[in-house]
């Protein structure tokens, strides 16, 4: 789905646990760097190449890959495309980077999440967490907050934690458009906060204070990993969420 011109909204089939699912990463483009925002779960790479390829971009421009943050369902494709393509650049802020290389368990094994895998019969469980130990990939560039990438008419980088320590949005200034990861989701058409199904209180509690860091922004577009494009009145719903914390 197009919003803008070098911005694309592609959509990926995945399934980790539980029924197939769609998930949203976001291809940003200009005539010098193509950057994929997130990269699918294990298994996402011939989606990738193909949903690339019907946008017109060549899979062989890549040049970066973004991590929005370290669940499974963002990092699983990274590995994939570096042994296709080892000069790609992966970035991510400075507290997922060990997380995502390998350093550290993933948040989600000491969470909720587990709870879910937890009810897995045997055979199940034990190939979810062969997944979850399979997905390191090595960050060569970390991104701070406020940071600003002078390509695709500008990306300014916004540290958004809760929903993990370094979770990062990015806002493409030229389209104003927020790329919000799992900082925020679309239910039923609605705008809606981040997912408390797996968060704890205290990381929910910062995960949506940390919305208000969006309050000052010229927003348009509004991309969410798991529900897509949103371009009603995002402001009022800022401040709806934020103003239940």
């Amino acid at each position: 789905m197009n919003i803008a011109p070098g911005i694309e909204i592609l959509e990926l089939s995945m399934k980790i646990t539980g029924p197939e699912t769609v998930v949203y990463p976001t291809l940003v483009w200009d005539e010098d760097t193509v950057i994929l925002v997130d990269a699918g779960g294990p298994g996402s790479l011939k989606n990738i190449k193909n949903s690339m390829e019907k946008v017109g971009v060549p899979f062989e421009k890549l040049d970066k890959i973004i991590i929005t943050h370290q669940d499974i369902d963002h990092i699983g494709g990274v590995k994939e495309i570096i042994n296709e393509l080892p000069g790609v650049e992966v970035l991510s802020h400075e507290l997922d980077k060990p997380y995502i290389q390998g350093e550290k368990k993933l948040v989600r094994l000491n969470s909720r999440f587990m709870e879910r895998i937890n009810y897995l019969n045997p055979d199940e469980k034990e190939k979810v967490l062969e997944i979850f130990s399979n997905t390191q990939a090595k960050v060569n560039r970390t991104l701070s907050d406020g940071e600003k990438l002078d390509c695709c008419g500008g990306i300014t980088v916004i540290h958004t934690p809760g929903h993990t320590p370094g979770h990062i949005c990015l806002y493409c200034e030229a389209s104003k458009t927020l790329i919000v990861g799992d900082a925020m989701n679309i239910a039923d058409d609605k705008l809606t906060g981040p997912n408390p199904q797996i968060l704890n209180d205290k990381d929910l509690e910062q995960a949506v204070k940390s919305l208000k860091k969006f309050e000052d922004l010229d927003v348009e577009y509004v991309i969410t990993y798991h529900g897509g494009l949103y371009t009603g009145d995002f402001h009022s719903r800022i401040e709806e969420i934020t103003g239940e914390v």
